[in-house]
């Protein structure tokens, strides 16, 4: 009873990703982005295939990476090559690796991405070889929606992955897209033939809601990138260390390096200890490195969601006993605050 229903809203669910990622087909319903990409490469790769991926000390998702997802399936896994001076893809290096090793699956995008990366070189080289190209759009998914960041299925990638939090601050879940409607076809039958017993249909009322707004105004996501821009100069102000910092930002994440992951760890603790919290990412292209990623999102939709009034700023306090790096952050912390 109600199955129709509920139908329906998974319906407009997947009629709304597709007008918004300007796909030629979406499916809405897999619980989240790990899920979803397990089910890519279980639907379109097979134990044994090679399959290039970003490695873990580049931002790659354990769900990407080598010793990951893929390698759990029986995939073999090489690391796709990366600029550190650019924070990005090194795109040409990858078409000749690609050409070089003729991959079955190749996966783009990462969990620590400033910018966007070259994909032409990429998917001509797919094209080339006959790869399929997968692009995890997990941290950007919200800023493609908001047309702010390039959207890697017109640029040529034929699969797009992405969970529906974080930048697009939907409800947890994923959505899988792509350029072929015969890609559509298959991943629908394997889906629901292999993972789908059944599902939170409570999601897509929210996720509707959610996609409605992009497809409307593009939503908070121009925000998203002008207050992860103040929050960037705030800190290269203040002399700290920041990755790229003669650059603007181009997405929502600032990454600001520390040292070695004990090291990053009491420096997130200090921070905890005065009511900042932040996260811990790698330091793309230092293996070893570790850093503090922060994102601008969650300002930018509270900004979004009550733009007549002014929220009050989270008290930023002491950091008694704390190292040189906490004690340097939170004065800038409070400056971009009150900015807002």
């Amino acid at each position: 009873p109600g199955r129709d229903f509920v139908a329906s809203l998974a319906s407009l669910a997947a009629r709304l990703a597709r007008q918004v990622f300007r796909a030629q087909w979406a499916d809405c319903r897999l619980p989240g982005c790990t899920i979803a990409n397990l089910a890519a490469v279980l639907c379109f790769a097979s134990r044994g295939d090679r399959v290039l991926a970003p490695a873990p000390s580049d931002g790659g998702h354990l769900s990407q990476r080598r010793g990951g997802t893929p390698s759990v399936l029986g995939l073999v896994v090489d690391d796709l090559p990366f600029d550190r001076d650019r924070q990005r893809l090194d795109s040409e290096a990858a078409a000749a690796q690609i050409c070089r090793t003729a991959p079955a699956l190749v996966v783009l995008g990462r969990s620590v991405i400033l910018g966007p990366d070259d994909l032409e070189p990429v998917v001509a080289a797919c094209r080339e070889t006959g790869a399929l190209s997968l692009y995890d759009a997990s941290h950007v998914a919200g800023l493609i929606a908001g047309g702010v960041f390039p959207n890697p299925l017109a640029a040529g990638v034929d699969l797009m992955t992405t969970s529906t939090y974080k930048t697009l601050a939907g409800p947890t879940g994923a959505i899988v897209l792509g350029r072929s409607a015969d890609h559509g076809a298959r991943f629908s039958m394997f889906a629901d033939g292999a993972l789908l017993a059944n599902q939170d249909a409570a999601r897509f009322a929210p996720l509707c809601g959610v996609l409605a707004e992009f497809a409307e105004s593009g939503a908070y996501a121009a925000l998203t990138i002008d207050l992860a821009e103040r929050l960037k100069r705030a800190l290269v102000n203040a002399g700290l260390p920041v990755l790229l910092p003669d650059r603007p930002a181009e997405t929502h994440q600032v990454v600001v390096p520390v040292g070695n992951l004990e090291t990053t760890r009491r420096v997130m603790a200090e921070l905890e200890a005065a009511n900042v919290l932040v996260g811990r990412c790698p330091v793309p292209g230092s293996p070893g490195q570790h850093g503090l990623r922060f994102g601008s999102q969650l300002i930018a939709r509270q900004r979004f969601s009550e733009p007549m009034r002014r929220a009050a700023s989270p008290v930023v306090g002491r950091a008694d006993g704390a190292s040189a790096l906490s004690l340097g952050l939170l004065p800038a912390i409070e400056v971009f605050l009150n900015q807002l």
